[in-house]
């Protein structure tokens, strides 16, 4: 587990978004839990959480937290400098490619004056509540803004029921996603904040 103090939320958020397709769950799990113990035995420079849809389109995303665009590109350049956590994710992108249809990848920046309700952390929360929408919007939550103007609002759930409810408030656009500790790298702060979730489902 890689240490991450944030007491807020990141200033940058990275997306990482794969397109499943039908009946490839099983499969790219397998691939994605073995991504998730070759970073952490080889000690991956930055924590990430993988986070699978339960609602719309099958999806799992990936999102990682940054301080600045400087530790953006610290962290690229500690992953280049690690050759053997490189070469040991080499086959990851190869085995999976027929599993997923083209990915996306988005940095997107905090908005504070957007943000409603309670901020969120990342690592906080079993489910999470996301709508993605460009201009005006009525749900609650952090809101993320990507250089197209996309805008990504995540708010946290502990239960299922929670997150059902929260989608339901924030509109059509709001999709649910649970939190997937077999295929993430958790830092150690949210591992202290739900201990019984991140161990009991340890990989």
């Amino acid at each position: 587990m890689q240490p991450a103090r944030q007491a807020e939320p990141p200033r940058i958020l990275q997306i990482y978004r794969d397109f499943l397709e039908p009946g490839a769950d099983a499969a790219y799990r397998d691939i994605e839990e073995e991504a998730a113990r070759i970073c952490a035995r080889l000690r991956c420079p930055n924590p990430y959480l993988a986070i699978e849809s339960l609602t719309g389109p099958k999806e799992v995303w990936y999102l990682n937290g940054y301080r600045s665009a400087a530790h953006v590109t610290a962290v690229a350049e500690a992953y280049r400098n690690n050759a053997p956590l490189m070469a040991a994710l080499d086959e990851i992108p190869r085995r999976k490619a027929e599993l997923i249809r083209t990915p996306l990848d988005v940095l997107a920046e905090y908005r504070d004056d957007l943000t409603r309700g309670g901020a969120w952390q990342l690592g906080q929360g079993r489910f999470l509540v996301i709508a993605v929408c460009r201009g005006s919007h009525d749900a609650a939550g952090t809101v993320f803004e990507a250089r197209d103007r996309t805008l990504f609002i995540v708010a946290s759930a502990q239960s299922r029921a929670e997150a059902n409810a929260k989608a339901r408030a924030a509109g059509s656009e709001a999709r649910v996603f649970a939190v997937r500790p077999s295929m993430s790298v958790p830092a150690e702060e949210w591992v202290v904040r739900d201990p019984d979730f991140w161990y009991s489902k340890a990989r």
